[in-house]
C-alpha cells in the first residue's frame, strides 16, 4: 500500500510541475502576443539615465587599454628589462577574445602589487576578462535606440572616449614622470571608476528579464556554455602566438620550439571550426550568424581582424615607435599620441554618424573608404626616418582617423544585418576577433621588432662605437645595446671603457635600428590592409536595415511609460 501511495503522490507531483510548466509556457506566449511593436523613436529620462551609465562603463574600460598600452616601455624598465613585455597587452587581447567577462575590478588590487613583469602580465589578463563585460555597453545601447539611430549611437559612444583615446597616453607617462607611485596610479584611477561603472550601472540600467528557460537554474545554463570550444580556443591562439614570438628570438624558426607550439595551435584551431560547426549543442560561434551571411558577417569579421591589429597595435607600438626613435621624454611620448587618438576618436565619431546619410555612405563604400586611408598611411609611413618626427605625428592621425572610421562602422553593420535576439553575441563575436587580431599583431610584431634588434643592432652600432673617438671594445658592445635598448643610459656608461658619449652615439645609432623594424611592421601592415579591403569590395549593403525598430525596451522605460499614460488618462 505504501508503495502504491508513493506512486500516485509522485504522479500527482509530476501532474503538478507540467501544469505549472504549461501554463508558464501560454502565460510568455501571451505576454509575447501581447506586446505592442517596438517603434518608439523618443529619448526619455529612463534612456538617456541608461546611455549615461553605459557611457561610463565604456570608457572606464578604453582608459584602462589606454594608459596601460603607452607605458608598457616604462613598466618594463621599471619592473624589467625583459624581452616579453609585451605580452602585457597581448594576455589582455587575448582574454577579451576568448573568456566570458565576469569581473573587473579585482585586476586593478593585483596590477598595484605587482613586482615583476610575469605578476603584470597575470593582472593584464585578468583586466581583459574584465573589459569583455564592460565593452557589451557597443550592445545594450544598440538595443535601447532605434535601428536608424544605432550609427548615431555608436558615433555618440565612441566619442565619450575622446579624453582618453587623445591624452591617455600623455596621463600615463605624466604618471610615470611625475607621481610618486608611477605607473601604479594608473591602477587606481581604473578602480575606482570600475566602482562608480558598477554603481550607475546597478542603478540606472534595467534591461527586461528576456525568456526564462523552464526546468534550468542560472548554474546549469553556466554548464551548458561551449567550455569545450572557448578552450580549444584558447589554447590554438596561446600556443600559436608563443611559436611566433619564440621564432627567431628563444628559438630558431626551424627548432621543435619554434614549430611545435604553432602546430599544436594551428590544429587547435582547426579542431575548434570542426567542434563549432559539427559537435557544439550550443555553440560559442552560433551557426545562425554565419548562415547566409557569406557577404555581410562573415566578411566583417575578417576586416574587424585587420582592424583590431591596428587598434591593439598602436597603442602599445606607437609609444615605443617615439621612444626608439624620436624622443625618449614621457611627456613628449605622451604629446606625440595626440595626433592619433584624436584621429580615432574624429573617425569613429564620422563613421557611425554617417552611415547611410546618402548613396555614396553605403555600408559598403564606408568600409572601403576606412581601409583604403589606413592603407595609404602605413605606405608612407614606411619611408619615415628619425627626421621625420613632425611629419609622423600628422599621419598618425590619418592612420588612426581610417581605423576608427572602420572599427566604428563594423560595429553599426554588425547590429543592422543581424535578428535582435543575435545582436549581443554577434557584437561579442566581433570584438572577440577584433581582439584576436590585436594578439596576433602584438605578437607578430613584437617579434619583428626583437629579432631586428637582434640582427641589426650589432653592426650598426659596432660601426660607430669601436672607431675612434669611443674606441669601445667589441666584449663591451651586447651589454651596452641591452641596457641602451632597455632605457638604463646611466648604467650603461658604467661599463668598462665606454664614455658617456658612446652612449648618445650608440643611442643615435640604434634610433636606424628601430626606424628599420617599423618600416617592416610597417609593411606586414599594408599587406593585411590590402587583404581587408578586397573583403570590404565584396561586402552586401546593411543600411537599408536602419528604420525605427526599436530591439529592446527597459524595464525603468516600461514604467515611466505607464506613469505617463495614467497622467493623461486623469487629465
Amino acid at each position: 500500500m505504501s508503495n502504491e501511495g508513493e506512486r500516485k503522490s509522485g504522479a500527482e507531483v509530476t501532474e503538478r510541475r507540467e501544469k505549472q510548466m504549461l501554463e508558464s509556457v501560454d502565460d510568455a506566449f501571451n505576454e509575447v502576443k501581447a506586446t505592442p511593436q517596438r517603434t518608439d523613436t523618443t529619448m526619455n529620462r529612463a534612456k538617456w539615465l541608461a546611455c549615461i551609465a553605459l557611457c561610463l562603463t565604456y570608457t572606464t574600460s578604453f582608459q584602462q587599454n589606454s594608459c596601460t598600452a603607452a607605458i608598457l616601455k616604462r613598466i618594463d624598465e621599471k619592473l624589467g628589462p625583459t624581452t616579453y613585455y609585451n605580452w602585457m597587452l597581448t594576455a589582455y587581447t587575448i582574454s577579451v577574445s576568448v573568456s566570458l567577462p565576469i569581473s573587473g575590478g579585482l585586476s586593478d588590487t593585483i596590477a598595484l602589487g605587482s613586482q615583476n613583469v610575469a605578476m603584470m602580465i597575470a593582472a593584464m589578463a585578468l583586466k581583459g576578462i574584465g573589459s569583455g563585460s564592460q565593452q557589451l555597453a557597443l550592445v545594450a545601447i544598440a538595443e535601447i535606440v532605434p535601428n536608424k539611430h544605432r550609427g548615431t549611437a555608436q558615433a555618440a559612444l565612441d566619442i565619450v572616449t575622446l579624453p582618453w583615446a587623445v591624452f591617455g597616453s600623455l596621463t600615463g607617462n605624466a604618471m610615470v614622470k611625475y607621481h610618486a607611485l608611477g605607473f601604479r596610479i594608473n591602477f587606481i584611477i581604473g578602480a575606482i571608476l570600475n566602482v562608480l561603472s558598477i554603481a550607475s550601472i546597478w542603478m540606472y540600467y534595467h534591461p527586461p528579464a528576456g525568456t526564462r528557460i523552464i526546468g534550468k537554474t542560472q548554474w546549469e545554463r553556466v554548464q551548458k556554455l561551449d567550455w569545450i570550444g572557448i578552450i580549444l580556443m584558447a589554447t590554438g591562439i596561446i600556443l600559436f602566438l608563443m611559436g611566433i614570438t619564440f621564432g627567431g628570438d628563444e628559438f630558431p624558426w626551424g627548432s621543435a620550439g619554434t614549430i611545435v607550439p604553432i602546430v599544436i595551435g594551428v590544429l587547435s584551431l582547426f579542431a575548434l571550426g570542426i567542434w563549432e560547426w559539427k559537435f557544439a549543442k550550443e555553440p560559442f560561434f552560433a551557426h545562425e550568424l554565419f548562415i547566409g551571411q557569406g557577404r555581410t558577417f562573415s566578411l566583417f569579421l575578417v576586416i574587424t581582424f585587420v582592424g583590431g591589429m591596428s587598434l591593439y597595435a598602436a597603442a602599445a607600438f606607437w609609444t615605443q615607435q617615439v621612444q626608439g626613435i624620436w624622443t625618449r621624454d614621457p611627456i613628449n611620448i605622451g604629446l606625440s599620441s595626440m595626433p592619433g587618438g584624436f584621429g580615432n576618436a574624429v573617425g569613429g565619431f564620422l563613421g557611425g554618424f554617417l552611415m547611410g546619410k546618402s548613396r555614396f555612405l553605403t555600408s559598403r563604400l564606408m568600409l572601403m573608404y576606412g581601409v583604403v586611408v589606413k592603407f595609404i598611411a602605413d605606405g608612407v609611413f614606411t619611408t619615415f626616418t628619425p627626421s621625420d618626427f613632425k611629419l609622423a605625428m600628422g599621419m598618425g592621425f590619418v592612420a588612426m582617423f581610417g581605423v576608427g572610421f572602420m572599427l566604428i562602422g563594423l560595429i553599426v553593420c554588425t547590429q543592422l544585418c543581424c535578428k535582435d535576439e543575435h545582436i549581443g553575441l554577434a557584437t561579442l563575436v566581433l570584438g572577440s576577433v577584433r581582439a584576436m587580431g590585436g594578439s596576433v599583431a602584438v605578437t607578430i610584431f613584437t617579434s619583428t621588432i626583437q629579432n631586428t634588434i637582434k640582427k641589426d643592432s650589432g653592426p650598426r652600432v659596432a660601426k660607430v662605437v669601436m672607431r675612434p673617438p669611443y674606441r669601445v671594445a667589441q666584449k663591451q658592445l651586447p651589454a651596452l645595446i641591452k641596457l641602451v635598448v632597455g632605457g638604463k643610459d646611466e648604467l650603461a656608461a658604467k661599463l668598462p671603457g665606454v664614455s658617456p658619449e658612446a652612449v648618445k652615439a650608440t643611442r643615435q645609432a640604434l634610433r636606424y635600428t628601430w626606424a628599420l623594424a617599423f618600416q617592416r611592421i610597417y609593411y606586414i601592415a599594408i599587406a593585411f590592409s590590402a587583404i581587408a579591403f578586397i573583403a570590404a569590395m565584396f561586402v552586401r549593403d546593411v543600411t537599408h536595415n536602419m528604420t525605427d525598430h526599436v530591439a529592446v525596451t527597459l524595464q525603468n522605460d516600461h514604467t515611466e511609460q505607464e506613469k505617463k499614460s495614467d497622467v493623461e488618462g486623469r487629465s
